[in-house]
């Protein structure tokens, strides 16, 4: 992947109206450095088989996770994201799905970028800073946002207590959560899967992990009538995400 030197500024959208969802939660107000100020989403996830979202490129906002920024340009969207999540282990750990996200994203760049930590202190906000300037990662905004702040805003966003660890979501799954606490008007999911092995930006063929609290967390949003959908036909049907064609 070529990395983008330029930033992206999205031009308003003119995606369906969901009122619906203000009557569903009564949103916390976040204490990130940006939003999404109600206009669509489109989360890209690391799974292999993204498609791009429907209509003008330029009335989606943009929201990867990890590596997966690696695989717009394939998409269409030679664009910086709007937002990125990484997990601190991807910029500090050396197991192999680490190194590879590292090697697809040096040099990369993002307008609003999330780390999740179990802690937030000034120190570990130094080392990621560190880590960051040896990837030549470029953000315009950090944020770093530890466990409990992430089970808050999950728990804020599905109305309900997360269950134990091993059955919490994935990462993946919070960045969707995420963008809607953000703000947004709703979120087209593409790169996501609950059966496909590895990631688009490597043959690693790594094995999926929290299937099973990703899963429940989904089946929950669409219980609760949530503004998520997808425009993978497979994942639509073994999580149970409206198509958004069918909306």
């Amino acid at each position: 992947m070529q990395c983008h030197t330029k930033y992206f500024i999205s031009a308003p959208g003119k995606s369906k109206t969901l009122g619906q969802f203000n009557n569903i939660m009564n949103q916390k107000k976040s204490s990130l450095l940006f939003d999404f100020n109600k206009k669509p989403v489109f989360a890209l996830g690391s799974a292999p088989g993204a498609s791009p979202p429907p209509g003008k490129k330029e009335d989606w906002e943009v929201i990867t996770i990890n590596g997966s920024q690696a695989s717009l340009e394939k998409l269409g969207l030679e664009t910086t994201p709007t937002a990125t999540i990484f997990n601190t282990s991807l910029i500090k750990t050396k197991y192999n799905v680490n190194v590879a996200a590292r090697k697809v994203l040096r040099g990369c760049r993002t307008e609003n970028l999330v780390v999740l930590s179990g802690s937030t202190s000034f120190r570990k906000k130094l080392h990621v800073i560190f880590r960051l300037l040896m990837l030549n990662y470029r953000y315009k905004t950090l944020s770093i946002l530890s466990t409990s702040d992430r089970i808050s805003i999950m728990e804020d966003i599905l109305r309900m207590k997360l269950p134990e660890r091993e059955q919490q979501p994935s990462n993946g799954i919070f960045t969707v959560l995420l963008a809607l606490h953000l703000g947004a008007e709703r979120v087209l999911m593409s790169g996501f899967s609950l059966s496909k092995q590895g990631h688009a930006y490597n043959n690693l063929n790594f094995k999926r992990a929290h299937t099973t609290g990703d899963l429940l967390t989904l089946r929950r949003a669409v219980e609760v009538g949530l503004p998520i959908f997808t425009n993978d036909e497979e994942f639509s049907k073994e999580s149970g995400i409206p198509l958004i064609e069918n909306v």
